[in-house]
């Protein structure tokens, strides 16, 4: 009886047809990136570990996150699990880049999840990021860019966006102290996971305010704009939204406020689109 052979759990083939399909989505990404003006980029599937465990400060513990070995050498090593901490590399050893660096990338990445419906080990990401700018421009091209693709495959979606340092203000204002700020976030990004009466609940075992809850469910820049001093965040969502508006995508996005990311890297608007 011959051997009978199958793709490693979690991996998969795509044959001819669904080939075609995947190849004229990453078309449709790399033309419209171009168009914005971004570059692409490549970069090798294999990092090493000490900088894939520097996001988010997983250190060890991401070992049991993703593909991981030690080569010949005894050199720790591992699959790359996004395209962030590659370019965050690339943009560190390379100072002479021209700023602002603006790169796409299309490639796959690797994370050791575990399989379920629609959810593999191996998937393809498509990137695109501006480095070395504050300005809302930034913001707008990475938002538009996206958008525009999305309406060229025909998709129905919903972008929402969140101003980290209005949400800042807003917690601060509700009486929260500066130490815990963070770990608020952390409650108020599960919104969408645990409803309204779960972040309570969660929020009170921890000591902290549940007021910004009242707040954020105004979800409105006109709704909140007595409740803050510090007008920062807010002119920040107003300028991307107004960029928005004058390119014809004002339509396709919304303020959310639960959308807090706890990661320390996320800084200033932070956006996420679903399809609907």
């Amino acid at each position: 009886m011959s051997e009978k052979f199958q793709t490693v759990r979690g991996m998969r083939d795509f044959l001819p047809e669904q080939a075609v399909k995947k190849q004229f989505i990453e078309d449709v990404c790399r033309q419209v990136f171009e168009k914005y003006g971004f570059l692409p980029l490549e970069t090798p599937v294999v990092e090493e570990f000490k900088l894939l465990a520097k996001k988010g400060g997983g250190g060890e513990d991401v070992k049991e996150e993703i593909y991981y070995s030690k080569d010949k050498s005894e050199r720790e090593l591992g699959l790359r699990f996004d395209l962030t901490v590659p370019l965050a590399r690339v943009v560190a050893s390379n100072r002479q880049l021209p700023k602002p660096f603006k790169r796409y990338q299309i490639s796959d990445v690797y994370r050791y999840d575990r399989p379920g419906a629609s959810r593999y080990r191996r998937f393809t990401q498509a990137d695109v990021d501006i480095v070395g700018s504050s300005s809302m421009i930034a913001d707008f091209e990475c938002i538009a860019a996206s958008a525009e693709i999305l309406q060229e495959l025909g998709l129905n979606f919903k972008v929402r966006i969140s101003n980290r340092n209005l949400l800042e203000e807003i917690v601060l204002c509700c009486g929260v102290e500066k130490g815990s700020v963070k770990e608020c976030f952390r409650c108020l990004d599960k919104l969408d996971k645990i409803g309204k009466e779960g972040v309570a609940k969660e929020m009170r075992g921890k000591g902290l305010s549940e007021s910004i809850l009242k707040i954020i469910e105004k979800n409105t820049l006109e709704g909140i704009v007595d409740e803050i001093k510090e007008k920062q965040g807010l002119n920040e969502l107003k300028e991307l939204f107004a960029m928005l508006k004058k390119a014809g995508f004002r339509k396709f996005v919304s303020v959310d406020l639960s959308l807090a990311r706890g990661l320390e890297y996320y800084t200033g608007n932070v956006s996420e689109i679903a399809l609907e």
